[in-house]
């Protein structure tokens, strides 16, 4: 009999895949010795013999067993990265993660690690080796092969390896779903969101029931839908949910992009028939039955974290990798300001370990697992004061996979076929590093997967300000002290050992393209400026507008300096702006005519008319209500009044008949102090009032 661990530890639950490639259905299952269905009943963490890191043990009931009949009993230890011992704590962005009482199928090999205990058996790569069942909708899920139904599934596993030897009959998955009568959703706001930073959205309809049911949203590590925990739900009634938009659950749910659903008490479900926009994670974790996040602080002294490469990344042979990492790393400082350094040595440490080393390496001291391209593991530490535990991260190992993919290391950003982009993985984790989780965007840096000949080397406007979130987060009252944000042109001055600080056969040593990218709503049109430090071979600028952030059209050219290697300052007035929100694309094209994508923002213009026609009192507003006074031509007119907040998010939206006054009513959206943007939408017209800057004390 297999040791059991009936101790049920208050750890960390967290499942944020890091970036990751499709393998095919059948690989797991081939090349694992062992696969069982089961149900996690009791859960340990613990260090490893060295107390290099982290592990949590998982103790899996068996109740069905396609493979490996002589390795079985009724009892299997499961291992996998990260997990909480005391106050300090592990996540590994791209490892599996279980809560007791998941249920699924366990594709296994034997563990490697050095625990006190075996046999030890883990996922055979990481997240492509477990199929999670949901008990509520028997469905199956799993980062690249989910199933509507778990006899389905059931029935691909039997083609590939035979019936099962049932030990425990579960007969409450396979019975058949029920149809019943839908409770309805009318509406939901705001229409986007973030999550894990407190927000909550409201959702509208009726036949929800008076006893709470639950909230499922699209799970942005998954693709597939989870229901959030019972905690994350404020309020409901028969015709009205609150609910908290969470970025970790207990069942490693990480909210994002898609349709919601609400399933009252009865398991009636309801879906939204459009789909609500989350912009962006910021990491949280499970403690004490709490959900927080950790501050990036001041860990090495220097106001920041310093990374320090490993000697089988940083050497000659492996320089356009480094300047791969190095381009990614500075793109994330002059965005951001997160100041992360670079050591000008080297270590000879090459795996994951709690050690003080924050370490980018090669994988050749802890191999990763198949389908995956590059992990991140944060670790944390926490102190006490007020009655309260406060984390902050002390240090991020960011591991490359070296063999298995064919690397594109270049500074051009069109990747060839069958090629990952290796700036595109590095920026990615560097984003988990940065504690931003998984968006449901295939376009993103932060997306959960990459695929062959895409690169993704710029934070789209809503990354962005997941990254600002971070950065302005409030310092912890005890512990080291905030990071101190790195500012234009301190972020560009960034040095590797000299073992790895030259030119590569297709890179230069971290080359600088563009600095800054901005857009300014002014009398006369809208306002671009950019910034580049260096150029190599630029021919010209291109500058595009949309209105959807779909469709964009050219709106002019600006030359280029070709070869430089000082700061330069670039500006262009687009004179014709549309009225409402304008979204510009800024391109970059070498002489030989490749062209690269630099940066997209975002701007609210409003021409004459928004000045003379639209005021709002009282401004600073104390009650729940807004008025506006309004132009008496616009009288009768249909209108449309929204509230954006300070990151560009819909706060409210109320339509109204233009008059001379028009109240908002706010009392229903629970909105923090802060500053918020007021616009009217004027449809007969087709233009756009405001925007006019209001402020919640």
């Amino acid at each position: 009999m297999r040791a059991l661990f009936l101790t049920i530890y208050s750890l960390l639950a967290f499942s944020l895949q890091a970036q990751l490639y499709e393998l095919p259905f059948a690989e797991p299952f081939q090349r694992a010795a062992v696969v069982v269905e089961g149900r996690v009943i009791a859960q340990q963490s613990m260090w490893d013999n060295g107390r290099r890191n982290i592990y949590t043990v998982n103790l899996v009931e068996v109740a069905r067993v396609y493979k490996g009949h002589h390795y079985v009993d009724k009892y299997l230890n499961v291992v996998t990265l990260g997990g909480r011992v005391g106050n300090e704590m592990q996540l590994v962005s791209e490892s599996v993660q279980y809560n007791v009482g998941d249920h699924g199928l366990f594709c296994l090999i034997l563990g490697a690690y050095d625990l006190p205990i075996s046999p030890i058996w883990e996922n055979y790569g990481s997240p492509h080796g477990f199929f999670y069942y949901d008990g509520q909708t028997y469905a199956v899920d799993h980062p690249f092969h989910s199933f509507e139904s778990v006899s389905a599934f059931r029935q691909r596993v039997e083609a590939l390896l035979g019936r099962a030897q049932i030990i425990v009959p579960d007969e409450r998955l396979d019975r058949p779903i029920v149809e019943r009568v839908m409770p309805s959703i009318s509406s939901f706001t705001p229409t986007s969101i973030s999550a894990g930073t407190g927000d909550v959205l409201t959702i509208s309809g009726s036949g929800f029931g008076s006893a709470p049911g639950s909230v499922r949203f699209i799970n942005s590590n998954t693709g597939s839908a989870f229901d959030v925990d019972a905690s994350d739900i404020t309020s409901w009634s028969n015709t009205e949910i609150t609910v908290v938009v969470p970025s970790t659950t207990a069942v490693g749910g990480c909210a994002g992009t898609g349709p919601i659903t609400v399933v009252d008490a009865s398991s009636n479900t309801a879906t939204s028939t459009t789909n609500l926009t989350v912009t962006f994670a910021y990491t949280n974790f499970l403690f004490s039955g709490n959900k927080t996040g950790a501050k990036l602080a001041d860990v090495n002294g220097l106001g920041g974290l310093t990374y320090t490469f490993s000697t089988t990344l940083c050497t000659s042979s492996q320089q356009d990798a480094v300047n791969a990492i190095g381009r990614a790393l500075r793109e994330w400082r002059c965005v951001s300001g997160v100041n992360w350094r670079l050591s000008t040595s080297t270590t000879t440490v090459n795996s994951e370990a709690s050690d003080g080393i924050s370490v980018i390496t090669y994988d050749v001291g802890t191999p990763l697992p198949g389908g995956v391209l590059g992990r991140a593991t944060s670790r944390y530490n926490a102190c006490f004061s007020g009655g309260n535990f406060h984390w902050r991260v002390n240090e991020i190992d960011i591991n490359m996979r070296q063999t298995g993919v064919t690397w594109y290391f270049c500074d051009n950003s069109t990747v060839p076929s069958g090629h990952y982009d290796f700036q595109s993985v590095a920026f990615h984790e560097f984003g988990h590093g940065h504690q931003l989780g998984h968006i449901v965007d295939n376009t993103a840096v932060m997306h959960r997967s990459i695929g062959p000949a895409q690169a993704r080397r710029v934070l789209n406007t809503n990354e962005e300000a997941g990254a600002n979130y971070v950065m302005g987060l409030p310092a912890n009252p005890c512990g080291p002290g905030a990071m101190t944000p790195l500012s234009h042109p301190a972020c560009l001055s960034l040095t590797p050992p000299s073992d790895c600080n030259s030119a590569g056969s297709c890179t230069a040593p971290l080359p600088v393209e563009l600095v800054a990218f901005t857009a300014q709503a002014t009398d006369g049109g809208v306002r671009l400026k950019w910034e580049t430090a260096t150029e190599r071979n630029n021919d010209f600028f291109t500058l595009e507008r949309s209105t959807d952030a779909e469709r964009f059209q050219l709106v002019g050219r600006v030359r280029g300096a070709g070869n430089s290697a000082e700061l330069r300052q670039y500006e262009f007035l687009d004179a014709t702006p549309q009225p409402g929100l304008n979204y510009y694309r800024l391109w970059q094209t070498d002489y030989d005519g490749r062209a690269t994508l630099l940066r997209t923002v975002s701007v609210l213009y409003s021409d004459e008319l928004g000045a003379e026609a639209l005021r709002v009192f009282p401004n600073p507003w104390v009650s729940d209500q807004l008025h506006l006074e309004l132009s008496s031509h616009l009288a009768g007119s249909s209108a449309e009044i929204v509230l954006f907040d300070a990151l560009g998010r819909e706060a409210a939206r109320q339509a109204a008949v233009a008059q001379a006054y028009v109240s908002v009513d706010l009392a229903a959206h629970h909105l923090s102090p802060g500053i918020y943007v007021l616009c009217l939408w004027l449809p007969e017209q087709r233009a756009w009032l405001g925007p006019v800057r209001v402020w919640k004390p």
